[in-house]
């Protein structure tokens, strides 16, 4: 079956999350997608994250993320032999993805200007820290720095003490949705409209519209959303997450008054249920702008967090599960997110073979198309394992590739 890229070639330059991330999404899609690595390789195959006790030849998990099923060249483009390879590279290539540096770049010749003026259908996918323009154009970038200076730190933590990072890679893969989005985008233009051009993000755009519902509200009020602990920052009243008896945690919210009263009588509180401080829906939500109301709100929660206190997490999964007016989730650690029925059943998470320890299994294809499908094309590769099969069939000689 084709796949909606099976023609597309793109030459990637690409470190760490943001860029490579990008090219997995491309290379699911059915485009060949060259991973152009130094001698040494890329820095994240040897990245071991934590309780990791596999076998030093198996990757490390953040490579095997963003670079399953791509080829590797393993060249030194600081030489002359090294920058010609990748200069003919991408003269038959569709995309050129980098999230390298771009002073590096210019320095070599491989900035937008330079390349587009000898390959004019060229799309030059740039992706960075902070983005094209302004003062910090240049300036390097590290997941936690952009999360400190793209605000979404500010709304993690408790509502005193020290802001918090988010858990995961939030700036470096919301950059990396961006950048995918931006690079087929202009894949279709180019079939529509028959131009090449550069396309740019950045981590700091991934999460100006990961948190665009938040930004949009200081806009209008001219007033920070903050932190808020367990709920959410801009959210009032319930929305938030309560502790059961045997320690089992709930991300909860209640939107109906009568699967409120159901609530309070199953936690053995029948009787709040018709408190005046929120007895309909908007009262709990501390919607009705009073003086009152932020009292009445963390007044609701600290009812909420004695009457999940009276149940298990089973006997709350059982009652919340019965149930179609409730939103309510048990909060999950990662090996239940990877063994979830929901997870399996959409392919999710695949099996693949892996250098060192086998059978294994890695995050898929999340993309589902019905007829054109892409799909999981295969392990990470190992360093420059395409390297004399492509020099080959860009015309080195044998001579020229040893």
């Amino acid at each position: 079956m084709v796949q909606p890229l099976s023609d597309i070639s793109v030459v990637e330059m690409g470190t760490a999350i943001m860029g490579p991330a990008a090219g997995i999404y491309l290379s699911d899609m059915g485009a060949d997608v060259i991973k152009v690595e130094p001698p040494i390789g890329d820095a994240s195959r040897f990245h071991r994250g934590i309780a990791n006790e596999t076998p030093l030849e198996t990757p490390g998990s953040m490579f095997i993320a963003g670079n399953r099923g791509k080829r590797s060249v393993c060249l030194d483009v600081k030489t002359a032999e090294g920058l010609e390879v990748v200069r003919r590279l991408v003269a038959t290539a569709d995309v050129f993805l980098t999230n390298y540096r771009a002073p590096f770049l210019k320095k070599l010749g491989l900035d937008y200007q330079s390349l587009s003026s000898d390959h004019p259908q060229l799309i030059y996918a740039a992706v960075n820290g902070f983005g094209p323009l302004g003062p910090d154009a240049d300036r390097p970038m590290v997941e936690g720095a952009a999360q400190a200076r793209g605000g979404l730190a500010s709304l993690c933590g408790p509502r005193e003490g020290l802001p918090m990072p988010a858990g995961s890679t939030i700036a470096d893969t919301g950059g990396a949705l961006q950048f995918a989005l931006g690079i087929m985008t202009a894949i279709v233009a180019r079939e529509r409209h028959g131009v090449g051009q550069q396309v740019n993000t950045s981590g700091l755009g991934g999460q100006i519209w990961l948190q665009s519902w938040e930004l949009q509200q200081s806009l209008l009020t001219g007033s920070s959303v903050t932190r808020d602990g367990s709920h959410m920052p801009n959210i009032r009243g319930p929305y938030g997450v309560y502790r059961a008896k045997d320690d089992g945690m709930f991300l909860f919210t209640l939107v109906g008054d009568e699967a409120w009263r159901l609530f309070c009588e199953f936690g053995g509180q029948a009787g709040l249920a018709d408190n005046p401080l929120w007895d309909n829906a908007m009262k709990r939500m501390g919607a009705i702008p009073d003086t009152q109301s932020d009292v009445d709100v963390l007044h609701v929660r600290a009812v909420m967090t004695a009457i999940f206190a009276a149940r298990s997490t089973q006997e709350w999964q059982d009652f919340f599960y019965a149930r179609d007016d409730v939103i309510v989730e048990k909060i999950q650690d990662h090996i239940e997110v990877i063994n979830d029925p929901q997870t399996i059943a959409n392919e999710y998470i695949v099996p693949m073979k892996l250098a060192g320890i086998g059978e294994s299994r890695v995050v898929g294809n999340l993309v589902q198309l019905s007829e054109t499908p892409g799909s999981v094309k295969g392990p990470p590769p190992a360093l420059g394992n395409a390297t004399a099969a492509v020099m080959q069939d860009l015309g080195f000689s044998a001579d020229e590739i040893e």
